[in-house]
């Protein structure tokens, strides 16, 4: 027979184990040092005193993904909407063709326009998996510079990457639900539900060219490019890609409860002197006088803390009294 389970006294390591641990006592003696409560300090933590039933949400399987999108995966930027780029005539979806007087391309405001869930389906090949098919829409503007470094043009752009998972979901059958808390009755169908969660990061733009081969089988991209002739044929977007994705179900759960939340009173914040907080400031030398590659490597500064200023810290409170 096994022993009952006993929390030990050393909380660091029995909850959060022994690296984690370390670092939650770290973590506990600096907010302790700056008079920082922490969570077992500010409320008392009771022991479970029943089990209780609950309907939630219940993660089946989860994944993520981190993916560095080049044209292989996105293909060349595609305009968001209807635009006029320099004399040419640019509809929503077509190829972005930069502009005659382009002579360099960035990317800016990259964001998730919206991820869509194209296709959800049992696994062919391992019962009780699901095959996920997701559409990222990422948005973003090109901004085109001349010769002489000054912007040219901006363009609304777009990019769409597909991706395929396969998770684990069970099954399930298709039931009747009835409930007024969504204010219909309905089907409640036996796949899992999807949940995916994303976030873009702008990694390079560049603008793509044609490269012909003369007859002697090398390019003359740079006999073409004298003559004027060289021609632009898309913008090239360099993409990456965080993404986390779940599937999961509505269930009945039984848990261990110590009752309802009673929530703490709302603390009363007194408004902060702008003047005040300026002040308390440490005066950063580092933006006059930004620190050299040993310094900056080693993470010192030269910012000068507000203790240290004159007229503050315990020498100028001693003047004062």
């Amino acid at each position: 027979m096994s022993a009952p389970f006993e929390l030990s006294n050393d909380h660091s390591a029995s909850i959060f184990g022994p690296n984690q641990g370390n670092r939650h006592a770290a973590n506990t003696n600096a907010n302790q040092a700056n008079n920082i409560p922490t969570p077992v300090e500010s409320r008392h933590i009771p022991r479970p005193t029943k089990i209780e039933n609950l309907i939630t949400f219940k993660i089946y399987d989860i994944c993520r993904q981190q993916d560095c999108l080049d044209f292989d995966d996105i293909g060349p930027a595609r305009a968001a909407e209807d635009t006029t780029l320099g004399q040419e005539i640019i509809s929503e979806g077509d190829i972005i063709i930069p502009p005659h007087d382009a002579a360099s391309v960035s990317m800016e405001e990259l964001h998730i326009k919206r991820i869509m869930i194209v296709d959800k389906r049992p696994s062919c090949f391992r019962k009780g998996y699901w095959d996920v098919e997701l559409k990222y829409v990422m948005g973003y503007d090109l901004v085109f510079r001349g010769a002489d470094a000054k912007v040219k043009h901006r363009v609304k752009a777009f990019s769409i990457f597909n991706r395929k998972v396969t998770l684990f979901g069970s099954e399930g059958c298709d039931l009747f639900v009835s409930t007024d808390l969504f204010g219909r009755d309905g089907m409640f169908e036996a796949m899992p539900f999807i949940m995916a969660e994303a976030k873009a990061m702008a990694l390079s733009a560049s603008i793509m060219y044609d490269h012909h081969r003369s007859c002697h089988g090398h390019s003359d991209e740079y006999e073409h490019e004298a003559e004027g002739r060289r021609r632009s044929r898309g913008v090239e977007v360099v993409i990456g890609l965080f993404s986390i994705v779940k599937l999961f179900r509505l269930v009945d759960l039984a848990v261990e409860s110590t009752g309802f939340t009673i929530p703490d009173e709302c603390e009363d914040i007194c408004p902060l002197d702008p003047c005040e907080f300026f002040d308390n400031l440490d005066f950063p030398m580092d933006l006059f006088a930004p620190p050299q590659k040993p310094e900056f490597h080693a993470g010192l500064s030269s910012n000068i803390p507000a203790s240290r200023r004159p007229g503050r810290g315990p020498e100028a409170e001693a003047v004062q009294e």
